[in-house]
């Protein structure tokens, strides 16, 4: 029987003890046959006397009335009422559908057992106890031996009590109390004193697969474990549901069969509890596990049924012998029926279920407790996940940061130390090109050797073709090596920031409701930065160097070639004017000094320029120094800066993009998780 079967059965089994209670309580009406009787139990229509007319003395010898009319069970089945104080549960129920629904990606079981709570408190019903066992244990003898009753019960119902499930193997049988046997295809109605007693009918579960065996037993209001005294709670039917089921309290276990040789009563109930202690077991709230207070019986159902046997034989037995047959079933019956343990076992029972006060509200809430706890478990596990998915982003901008400061310390803008040179160093390429200009200043360039060959435009070819050579052409080489370096970097944190976000964009464990971290804008954005990114060449890095280089040769070493032609052409007036004077004032009609004074003069008038010359050429070289130190340190700073936006804008780009916005989908899970939370804290105050 299916629990949705089970919750539908409600109805019919109420009907059947309103039809009961119309029968006792209406003393004066028709006296009701036992065919009638019968027929009061069938489950799709009842029969009422037609005429239901009050015995008077005038009428006590009138005509027995007419044949009852089959009338259809809707049109007099007493109207339904909900079970009462469920009002102020059903709105937290409903809460916690919209929860299941459509705030945890839809969880169809806890959905469907809720739904199922709600229809259950839809209508006042019987109590419910399930029983389970494995098959070895016997739990559907246990059935059979704790609801006979060999003083009450009549052939017919004991005979459809004990052949309930022959030619059949059903999965959930539900057995509750009626006037009448009365046998469905999932269930039987029957006249048992315990049923009667108890109020509660008993549902036999044999369900193959946990989840639906955790919904039937979710269901029910009590439960019964029937185990066989060797493999104990060891059996893969019971391992998947008990730590759900012991959750809810109101466990009773039963020890069915003989016990094994040199084995005590004590010893296999210490190993019971042994047993569930190491069951991980998370109790909801008004219900505590403590496996040293767990009801424990330890029956023989079997002897209980030859005892029951034994006693309907003798009491059927009308033969010659009669008397002395049924002394010897009730001796049997003493004997056996004692030592099978059964009755202590029935009021056990009984008393264990007194203490269940509104069993349908209680078995409600506790399954709106176990659904708020499994809600929380995903809470909890989204929690794990979100913390997991932080790691992984804090990884993922630790490794771009890590690869890209180990880039940079490694390039050639940031290489060197304070005070000191470093072989590839933009100072140490800048310093072997300043010495090799300070050789030519010296040898060629020097100022005697431009006044010895007068060939002043010698300065540009030389020096512009010198540093079109030499000016950065060891820096431009490392670059182009560093460049493809960042290119393998750049693709490799790529890689990983798409992995990294088709890792988060997909649940990897199909069995949970774990929410992926996905955003359709997100994976949009990085596609069009993917396009948008131009692809790293040395072009970009070298630009620094080839402006500067440029710098040089159209700028400065014009600019000294210009000093270098002034600085000539001064020379060679002043010593043209010197010498002029000198003459001048040697020959008459002036005559103002004698020949070698004039020759004197002359040749300090021309040593005079030269080394006027001189200064001017030294003052042109100082200046140029000036441009060299300051184009050259502009050129460094050029390449950190464009070494840093390389990184920046098209190495780390995606990476950096990637994680920050995983991280504010993270940070938005992290306020819809608290948000949930907080929902579930305030339903569970109202449970």
């Amino acid at each position: 029987m299916s629990i949705t079967r089970l919750v539908r059965s409600v109805p019919r089994s109420i009907a059947h003890q309103h039809v009961r209670q119309l029968a006792k309580l209406q003393p004066r009406l028709a006296p009701v046959s036992a065919n009638e009787s019968r027929i009061y139990n069938l489950p799709y229509s009842i029969i009422v006397p037609a005429n239901l007319t009050r015995r008077h003395a005038s009428t006590a010898t009138a005509i027995q009335p007419p044949e009852p009319i089959p009338v259809p069970a809707e049109l007099v089945t007493p109207p339904t009422r909900p079970v009462q104080g469920a009002e102020y549960l059903i709105p937290a129920l409903k809460e916690v559908q919209v929860l299941l629904d459509n705030q945890i990606g839809g969880d169809d079981i806890w959905s469907r057992r809720i739904r199922s709570t709600l229809v259950d408190l839809s209508v006042e019903r019987p109590g419910r106890i399930a029983v389970i066992g494995d098959e070895l244990a016997g739990p559907r003898d246990v059935v059979s031996a704790l609801l006979q009753d060999p003083l009450a019960d009549t052939e017919e119902s004991r005979r459809a009590l004990l052949a309930r499930h022959e030619g059949s193997d059903i999965e959930v049988f539900q057995i509750g109390h009626g006037s009448l046997p009365h046998r469905e295809p999932e269930s039987l109605s029957l006249s048992a004193s315990w049923l009667e007693m108890s109020g509660y009918d008993v549902i036999e579960v044999n369900t193959k697969q946990a989840e639906e065996t955790i919904t039937t037993l979710l269901s029910t209001d009590s439960l019964m474990i029937i185990l066989d005294p060797i493999r104990l709670l060891e059996t893969s039917q019971l391992s998947h549901i008990l730590p759900l089921a012991l959750a809810r309290g109101s466990v009773h276990f039963v020890i069915n069969g003989h016990l094994p040789p040199h084995a005590s009563q004590s010893s296999i109930e210490t190993k019971l509890r042994d047993q569930l202690s190491r069951i991980k077991v998370e109790p909801i709230k008004e219900s505590f596990f403590n496996p040293a207070v767990m009801p424990v019986s330890f029956i023989k159902a079997e002897k209980a049924l030859n005892a029951l046997d034994a006693l309907a034989a003798g009491l059927q037995d009308h033969g010659p012998s009669t008397s002395t047959s049924k002394t010897r079933a009730f001796e049997v019956f003493q004997r056996e029926f004692l030592e099978s343990h059964i009755g202590p076992l029935q009021s056990s029972l009984l008393s264990s279920l007194q203490t269940i006060s509104e069993p349908q509200l209680s078995t409600a809430r506790q399954v709106t407790a176990l659904a708020l706890s499994h809600v929380e478990k995903i809470i909890s596990h989204d929690r794990d996940v979100v913390k997991d998915a932080q790691h992984t982003v804090s990884e993922l901008r630790r490794g771009a940061q890590q690869g890209a400061s180990k880039a940079k310390h490694l390039s050639v803008a940031s290489r060197g130390i304070e005070g000191g040179l470093v072989e590839g160093s933009v100072e140490y390429d800048m310093d072997r090109v300043k010495t090799g200009l300070e050789d030519k200043f010296i040898g060629r360039l020097s100022w005697l050797g431009l006044i010895g060959r007068t060939r002043v435009d010698d300065i540009q070819f030389e020096l512009s073709s010198y540093l079109s050579n030499q000016f950065g052409k060891d820096l431009e080489r490392q670059i182009i090596f560093e460049t493809g370096q960042l290119s393998n970097l750049q693709l490799h944190l790529d890689h990983n920031s798409d992995h990294i976000i088709r890792q988060l964009s997909h649940s990897t464990n199909t069995s949970t409701s774990t929410h992926p971290f996905t955003s359709p804008l997100l994976l949009n954005h990085l596609s069009t930065l993917s396009l948008s990114i131009p692809p790293l060449s040395p072009t970009s890095l070298l630009a620094p160097i080839t402006t500067r280089r440029e710098q040089l040769l159209n700028q400065s070493i014009p600019r000294l070639h210009s000093s270098a032609q002034r600085a000539l052409l001064t020379t060679y007036a002043t010593s043209l004017l010197g010498v002029s004077l000198s003459w001048m004032s040697y020959v008459p009609p002036m005559t103002l000094i004698s020949g070698a004074t004039a020759t004197g003069l002359g040749i300090l008038s021309i040593v005079a320029s030269l080394a006027f010359g001189q200064r001017l050429w030294g003052k042109a070289q100082k200046k140029f120094w000036r441009d060299w130190k300051r184009i050259t340190n502009m050129m460094k700073g050029d390449l950190e800066t464009r070494f840093d936006a390389a990184l920046r804008t098209q190495v780390l780009a995606k990476p950096l993009v990637a994680a920050d916005g995983l991280e504010k989908l993270i940070q938005k899970r992290e306020k819809r998780l608290d948000e949930l939370q907080d929902k579930v804290n305030s339903i569970s105050k109202r449970i």
